[in-house]
């Protein structure tokens, strides 16, 4: 008779794909990595320690990124509380982490360029050649980044405190997360770079020195801000510039519709019989 102790024992915790691909909700832990302050700067180094990475504040309804703490303590020789903490909701053993920005850059690319190439109604062919340059304006496509645009993040949230008896090992904690994720991020800061200088409509990447934060809303797939947005975005504030009203009125587009609700489109220019 096979004894309990010899039989194999189920995971303890499921991967991210798996429960994904079961259609089960998986939650991003309030008081995770959305607590992160976590820059990627030209000089921000990979080691954690001194990389600036630091935990916001919980105020009554977000984050605060004016209130920091080191997310390692030098004085007290250990990692913020918040590292121990898991990503998720229900708790993963493991997941794989896209640079949503880098992934779809060419994508982003081919739709900015589409006006220059459909004239001759051939992109689909300069796509299958691929051809290094915009039929229409010359400009450089991406580089064919397929490579190294997702990571793996194991588990080991709960190992040797009881919680990994299940033998598949632990869930995957913040600290699991950034200390993959956050060397990873810096060998593609170029990539970074070049990625978001065209989804601004620029063909050039944007500057070195561009401070960027990494986004953490979907914990799957990162996104990478400039640190103004990124803060911003933080503090719940509108972005600067036109309201939708005034700009549309500005260019005789809009008028408000009755009881000053949404406004109406006012198509300029012959109608068409």
């Amino acid at each position: 008779m096979t004894s309990p102790a010899n039989v194999p024992q189920q995971p303890l915790y499921s991967t991210h794909a798996a429960l994904s691909a079961a259609k089960q909700f998986i939650s991003p832990n309030p008081e995770g990595l959305k607590l992160l302050f976590w820059p990627l700067n030209a000089d921000t180094p990979a080691a954690l320690e001194t990389s600036g990475l630091a935990v916001m504040a919980a105020g009554p309804k977000h984050p605060d990124p004016d209130v920091l703490a080191p997310y390692w303590d030098a004085a007290a020789g250990a990692w913020h509380p918040v590292s121990k903490r898991p990503i998720s909701e229900p708790k993963v053993s493991e997941i794989v982490v896209q640079m949503g920005d880098v992934s779809q850059w060419e994508r982003e690319w081919e739709e900015r360029h589409w006006e220059c190439q459909v004239e001759d109604n051939r992109l689909a062919e300069y796509v299958a050649q691929g051809r290094g340059v915009c039929n229409g304006c010359g400009a450089a496509r991406p580089p064919a980044v397929k490579r190294g645009v997702s990571v793996v993040v194991r588990g080991t949230g709960g190992v040797g405190e009881g919680e990994d008896e299940g033998g598949g090992g632990g869930f995957v904690t913040v600290h699991d997360y950034v200390s993959t994720v956050h060397p990873w991020l810096l060998g593609l800061r170029g990539d970074i770079l070049g990625a978001l200088g065209t989804s601004t409509d620029n063909d050039d990447p944007l500057p070195a020195e561009t401070e960027l934060m990494v986004s953490c809303r979907l914990l799957d797939k990162l996104r990478m801000e400039q640190r103004a947005d990124w803060i911003r975005n933080a503090r719940k504030q509108p972005s600067p510039g036109f309201s939708l009203r005034e700009l549309m009125e500005q260019n005789g587009e809009a008028h408000l519709g009755p009881f000053g609700g949404f406004p109406l489109i006012m198509r300029q220019g012959p109608r068409r019989e």
